[in-house]
């Protein structure tokens, strides 16, 4: 570089820093991006849950004292949840979910999408058997404990690194959450609207007249 004169060399330089900066602003760029979707997402799921309550311990005791049967309510799951049980080496036929490969097995794969309405298919004491598709498929929810005691999480066993057993069409499957970090997170909502709905109901009188 010395030999071709100062000139070439500083329009070596400046060309180089041109085309760092360009590397530079398209990475900044992409970031600014990534973080306005993340933001527009975070904001839009924000939103849409503004419209859902969580399903608690009072709000059951307080439908029941009203006479509202439990079964005429629409309940929503606020997280998305994977279901997964191993098949091994074979792939079998499933009622529920699909088959997939992973790591050389097979896997049976159910999803429950974010605000997936369920129905009530039966109680047990404080217990609610949620059923979001046809068939012996009904999950488990019902008070938590610690902060979450007096709202509707998902019931299971053997819990372990944020999973726990369920029982999903007669199988049992490993379930996760989805969209955190802890399937014991996951909550039984209801819509705002219904529950004024029950509200207004529960409230309605008729009036009384004189000499009546």
């Amino acid at each position: 570089m010395y030999f071709l004169g100062p000139d070439k060399t500083i329009s070596f330089e400046i060309s180089h820093k041109n085309s760092n900066s360009a590397i530079m602003r398209r990475i900044l760029t992409v970031i600014l991006c990534f973080t306005s979707l993340t933001l527009l997402f975070s904001c839009s799921s924000s939103k849409k849950m503004s419209n859902y309550v969580p399903f608690t311990r009072d709000l059951k005791q307080k439908l029941e004292k009203d006479n509202i049967d439990l079964k005429q309510v629409q309940f929503y799951v606020d997280q998305k949840l994977i279901l997964n049980r191993n098949l091994g080496d074979q792939k079998l036929v499933v009622s529920s979910g699909v088959v997939k490969m992973e790591n050389g097995k097979y896997v049976n794969e159910v999803i429950i999408p974010m605000l997936t309405p369920g129905v009530l298919e039966e109680t047990d004491n404080d217990k609610l058997k949620i059923s979001f598709e046809k068939g012996n498929n009904a999950l488990a929810f019902g008070p938590g404990s610690g902060y979450t005691f007096n709202n509707y999480v998902l019931y299971g066993t053997e819990w372990t690194n944020g999973t726990t057993l369920v029982n999903y069409d007669s199988e049992k499957f490993r379930a996760r959450c989805g969209t955190c970090s802890d399937v014991a997170s996951a909550l039984l909502v209801i819509r705002k609207k219904e529950l004024d709905k029950f509200e207004r109901k529960s409230r309605t009188v008729t009036g009384r007249t004189v000499g009546k």
